[in-house]
């Protein structure tokens, strides 16, 4: 693997890794009744956006080693790592539905 493709792969990777770190200390503290619902969808919603900000703060710092096609990554890797936060989405949202109910 060249050194580019790791570099996109790992900003890809890093929105749903946010993303399940912010959804999962979210679905610790509703359990605990110290979070509204509401206010852990909040918390989820501004785990992506942060997730997707570091994806794209990580692709421009390496950007000298992309080089072709590879440039498109500039654009692709954060959308594509918010496009792979939505499984993660559906999993806290039933998580999220099991624990309110209880």
């Amino acid at each position: 693997m060249m050194s580019d493709e790791i570099m996109v792969y790992a900003a890809m990777a890093l929105v749903p890794a946010v993303a399940s770190v912010g959804g999962f200390l979210a679905l610790v503290a509703v359990h605990r009744r110290s979070m509204s619902v509401l206010l852990s969808c909040v918390v989820f919603v501004a785990a992506v956006v942060v997730g997707t900000f570091l994806s794209n703060r990580l692709v421009h710092a390496f950007a000298y080693l992309l080089r072709g096609d590879g440039a498109l990554a500039i654009i692709a890797a954060p959308v594509t790592g918010a496009i792979l936060a939505v499984p993660v989405a559906l999993v806290f949202a039933v998580a999220l539905v099991v624990i309110a109910r209880r």
